[in-house]
């Protein structure tokens, strides 16, 4: 069965020998470095976890590390300086042009792509966009993000369980 290839790769990572506390470091870490999220939350799914307990700290962690990415951003933009060494001016430019143009939507949209997700938001911060506006956009993309994840990997995990 395809559940007995899946699970040495899910039950393997790091983040997983800690339950949900593991998840809820591997939510705020990835807002750092990006480390993958869906599979400590359907490892803990296939464990038996709770749904409702993985959605609920999956939430919790990602809005606190879009947070943290803003105002990483916030603080000068020490780290997107270094992410700028790896895009041209243009591209530069253009980040800042769109989070202009279209704001909230911008935010809500890359905050379910990964990795674009950290990034928009340390652009945020380092734009000083509204924090309150960042906060509620952020919030709503990532816990619907979360819930999507959970759902989706739980009806996943029950159609190759059969």
């Amino acid at each position: 069965m395809l559940i007995d290839f899946l699970r040495p790769i899910l039950e393997n990572p790091f983040f997983v020998k800690y339950g949900l506390l593991g998840l809820f470091l591997n939510t705020v870490f990835a807002a750092i470095v990006p480390f993958p999220i869906v599979v400590t939350s359907t490892a803990l799914l296939l464990q038996g976890e709770s749904e409702i307990a993985v959605f609920t700290v999956m939430s919790i962690g990602s809005v606190i590390g879009g947070i943290v990415t803003y105002f990483i951003g916030y603080d000068g933009g020490k780290i997107y300086k270094v992410l700028r060494k790896t895009h041209s001016d243009d591209h530069h430019k253009k980040s800042f042009e769109w989070l202009n143009k279209y704001g909230w939507s911008i935010i809500f949209a890359l905050n379910w792509v990964p990795i674009l997700t950290e990034v928009v938001t340390i652009i945020a911060g380092v734009k000083k966009y509204n924090f309150k506006k960042f906060l509620i956009v952020m919030s709503v993309a990532r816990v619907s993000s979360a819930f999507a994840m959970v759902f989706f990997g739980n009806m996943f995990l029950q159609y190759i369980k059969i």
